[in-house]
């Protein structure tokens, strides 16, 4: 068993969990597909065991990750180094609105996410209190981190709509992963309704009156 080295390989692990999330599947079956075992896998994401080629190589071939991101960390999830900056931008006011509605629990940042989810953003601008609000709005300088890990590991997703959707979910969930759990238990009990954003295509529960369609 091979020692977690000192190289650039130490995020390596931590870029193989990034990739297998935003892939949607589980260790066990992104094992499955590229040939290896999940304790395997398990050894690589936790950097106790470095991979080798055949091993990258296989990644590269079935799901397209780019061998030098997952090595160096250079470039995106499917490779290419150049930056798009509205993606960019877009990712920083996610972040940005998803901490305001998740952190400090902002009723303008919740009804935000749900005009981000549905893709309706522009109706903001016509609204002077969201549009006030978003004019302020800023990421938090502490979240550059997690903009960047949104940046390159979602640039793979050729659906726009898709892309914002995941995006958002990451962002939500990041923050969501975050709070204490008695502090989400409290807030539960004090409402009678269950806190959490969703988010996901199927549901639409910002709040108690809000139905699906």
């Amino acid at each position: 068993m091979a020692a977690p080295t000192s190289d650039g390989l130490d995020g390596l692990g931590a870029r193989l969990s990034l990739a297998i999330l935003h892939l949607a599947i589980s260790q066990s079956e992104f094992a499955r597909q590229v040939g290896a075992s999940p304790g395997f896998i398990s050894d690589v994401v936790r950097g106790v065991k470095r991979p080798g080629a055949e091993f990258l190589f296989g990644i590269k071939q079935t799901f397209g990750i780019s061998t030098d991101w997952l090595l160096s960390g250079d470039g995106t999830m499917l490779g290419g180094a150049g930056i798009n900056l509205d993606l960019l931008r877009a990712i920083r006011l996610q972040v940005a609105v998803a901490r305001a509605a998740v952190v400090d629990d902002n009723p303008t940042a919740k009804a935000l996410l749900l005009l981000i989810r549905d893709g309706r953003l522009e109706e903001a601008t016509a609204d002077p209190t969201l549009g006030a609000f978003l004019d302020q709005l800023c990421a938090s300088g502490d979240d550059f981190e997690l903009v960047t890990e949104l940046y390159n590991g979602h640039l793979w997703t050729t659906d726009p709509a898709a892309q914002q959707r995941n995006l958002l979910a990451a962002a939500v969930a990041h923050f969501e992963a975050r709070k204490p759990i008695d502090k989400i238990a409290s807030l539960a009990k004090a409402s009678g309704a269950t806190i959490q954003i969703n988010i996901g295509t199927n549901q639409r529960n910002a709040g108690r009156d809000h139905h699906g369609r």
